[in-house]
């Protein structure tokens, strides 16, 4: 059942609902701008076009499933999940999945490119919260809470691992811990498989040149500011030189210099153009993504709900810290795309995606309100003087 702090207006699903799709469509815009910001003179459009017809299908497809009941969404999760997992398997096969930069992440269907690991992120999402809610009594036994789920997400995870895309399978990979234990499983069970998973990567880790070279550039990125340091490196100069008010829109003078600015590094150009105080505005257009979202979980009518809304806006936040945490060279580099804001069809339809589904959840929460509110009114009519 909604809680009883759903019952106020103040603090409304409908109204948190609202204020995610603000706060939205305020990063979706701000993506746009940049891309025509960065895009070259001679091809202003160059990035602008599809990341507008990526913004409508998104936006289209997140408006029918905000339309969805929960149950509905529910009982097509293990579908999606399946779906999913065979993109995933496809992706990996020479002459199916298209190879970039030397990863296997992509797939040509019908003239369309896309990532499956985009579309893994919510199907994850939305496997794990129907096994939390249906097992939902269940869920402190070890092999219920954590080794049969464990193994799912394992699944996932192993196969975007394998593209390879360590970030994302990173970040599904948090974000699924995360949804189990807010499912009822306990936290301490998961120490022991952690404590592997991170002695495994290691492992991977040293005898990767590549990917090594990436972490002794972020323990040291100045003696490797020509190498593996580079993208690091010139994002600091880029964020350095916005200072606190920013060069203005379309002003940059280190976009040429930052590599992947369209995509995993558009927030150094961003703080370049808008300073530091436009950084902290686009960073508390997350925090209220986060703060709504959560909020939108905590009225859900039923654990399924809760759990899904947890999920989603746990895989947005996170992703998004992600990306700063790289741009900043506060983690090292992963490869992940700014949500709603770094160019890429796939991602940015998916993000919008997952905001449909926050939305079903809000719907359904100020349904059970109205449902509540109505049988309540009727109660106290019904009852004597």
């Amino acid at each position: 059942m909604a809680t009883s702090g759903s019952r106020n207006p103040l603090f409304s699903a409908t109204l948190l609902a609202s204020l995610i799709m603000v706060s939205v469509l305020v990063l979706a815009a701000t993506g746009v701008a940049m891309l025509f910001s960065i895009a070259p003179l001679d091809d202003p459009t160059r990035f602008v076009g599809r990341q507008l017809v990526a913004l409508v299908l998104g936006g289209v497809g997140a408006v029918w499933i905000a339309r969805l009941p929960t149950e509905t969404l529910r009982k097509w999760s293990p579908y999606l999940l399946g779906i999913a997992l065979v993109l995933l398997v496809l992706v990996l096969i020479p002459g199916v999945g298209s190879k970039v930069n030397g990863a296997r992440r992509w797939l040509r269907l019908a003239g369309l490119q896309f990532q499956p690991s985009d579309f893994a992120k919510l199907a994850a999402v939305l496997a794990l919260a129907h096994y939390g809610a249906y097992y939902q009594r269940l869920m402190r036994s070890f092999w219920t809470g954590v080794v049969f789920p464990g193994t799912l997400l394992l699944l996932v995870c192993g196969l975007i691992f394998v593209e390879p895309d360590w970030g994302t399978a990173v970040l599904i990979g948090t974000v699924g811990v995360a949804l189990l234990i807010s499912a009822g499983a306990r936290w301490y069970f998961f120490a022991l498989p952690l404590i592997v998973a991170g002695v495994a990567v290691g492992a991977l880790l040293v005898n990767d040149p590549v990917r090594w070279k990436r972490i002794e550039a972020y323990l040291n990125p100045e003696k490797y500011r020509t190498g593996a340091g580079y993208q690091v490196y010139m994002s600091w100069l880029a964020l350095g030189s916005g200072g606190p008010e920013g060069k203005g829109f379309d002003q940059s003078t280190l976009k040429p210099l930052v590599s992947e600015h369209q995509t995993d590094f558009i927030f150094a150009i961003y703080g370049e153009e808008f300073g530091f105080r436009g950084s902290l505005l686009l960073l508390g257009a997350y925090l209220l993504v986060l703060v709504c979202g959560l909020g939108i979980a905590r009225r859900a009518p039923d654990h399924f709900g809760m759990l899904l809304a947890t999920g989603i806006t746990l895989l947005i936040v996170l992703q998004a810290l992600i990306n700063i945490g790289v741009v900043t060279g506060a983690i090292p580099n992963k490869g992940i795309a700014l949500p709603f804001v770094s160019y890429g069809g796939s991602g940015l339809m998916m993000m919008f995606w997952g905001v449909g589904l926050l939305l079903s959840v809000a719907r359904s929460a100020a349904e059970a309100t109205a449902a509540e509110l109505a049988a309540l009114g009727a109660a106290a009519e019904g009852s004597p003087a």
